[in-house]
């Protein structure tokens, strides 16, 4: 019989139950076992774990892989089948506290590659999200900037809510997704390399990230600011109390007053920086002539015509 302890599942933020997992994955389950009086408490031994597939294939018990990490506080990763049965799982704990028997469960759901909204017979269609495709470099150097993008933007944040099944579970709730800043940032770079003539760098070109650092988190900032601006426009308030009436600045007004300023400051910083790169001359460019041309010629050319056009 169970002693009906409470039992509160644990959530890997690496890879936690709520996550899409596929074939071939592997999440990580835990729970942590708490006492009558509702502290965390270690079981006598090593607590076995069972995994309930939704045919009803039953996998363990077994102890073997689980491990502690804290008081009353185990882990276990389960590694799903290239072909598994796809559906909810249950990972059921078996444990003991002072000889009394303690029983917990929790779910996950394994789904296949072919998710909704997911292109799967091999042709593209309109609407596809084509995803990005970055080299190691220039996926190193995105990271840098997204740091310090997340950290100007105050964008990550968790919150603590329960799932259907009562337990406790701690989720992401950032303002901005990876894929969003992401898009800020590769639009900053554009933006930098159309102001005010045309330059060619990549996120591959890590000395040129690392010196207009600066340059490409405040632009990807004011694009963040600006699009944050129309979501909050809707969330407009006032306060009235006992006949005397005071509006605040609203969220989206702040927003788009910073928006702003920090665009028309981008602009000028992006306007000096590339003012120190002259663009090469119609009709020459970078080529270099070995003979027919006098090197003075050439140098006259490139002094006398500083335009892209």
């Amino acid at each position: 019989m169970s002693h009906g302890l409470p039992v509160t599942p644990i959530y890997s933020p690496k890879k936690p139950r709520s996550s899409i997992i596929t074939p071939g994955d592997t999440v990580r389950l835990g729970f942590l076992f708490r006492g009558p009086d509702g502290q965390p408490v270690d079981t006598d031994t090593l607590p076995l774990v069972s995994i309930i597939q939704p045919s009803g294939t039953v996998i363990g018990p077994t102890s073997s892989g689980v491990q502690r990490i804290s008081t009353g506080e185990y882990i276990f990763d389960f590694q799903v089948d290239i072909a598994p049965t796809i559906g909810v799982y249950r990972d059921s704990w078996e444990g003991y506290i002072d000889g009394f028997r303690v029983l917990g469960e929790g779910t996950f759901q394994v789904n296949t590659s072919q998710a909704p909204a997911v292109n799967t017979d091999g042709y593209q269609h309109l609407g596809d999200d084509p995803g990005f495709h970055y080299s190691q470099t220039a996926i190193c150097n995105i990271n840098t900037i997204l740091k310090a993008l997340k950290r100007r933007l105050k964008s990550s944040g968790t919150v603590r809510s329960c799932d259907e099944h009562g337990n406790v579970v701690y989720k992401d709730c950032d303002i901005f997704s990876t894929d969003e800043l992401v898009t800020f940032i590769a639009q900053s770079l554009t933006m930098f390399n159309q102001i005010p003539h045309f330059t060619m760098f990549t996120f591959d070109d890590t000395p040129v990230i690392e010196l207009f650092f600066d340059i490409f988190v405040q632009g990807a900032l004011y694009l963040a600011l600006g699009a944050q601006a129309l979501i909050e426009r809707g969330r407009e308030f006032q306060i009235s109390d006992n006949g005397i009436g005071f509006t605040p600045p609203t969220m989206s007004e702040i927003l788009n007053t910073q928006y702003a300023k920090e665009m028309d400051n981008w602009y000028d910083k992006a306007k000096l920086l590339k003012a120190s790169m002259p663009p090469s001359p119609i009709m020459l460019g970078t080529l270099s002539f070995t003979s027919g041309a006098s090197p003075q010629v050439r140098r006259l050319r490139h002094l006398r015509e500083r335009r892209w056009y």
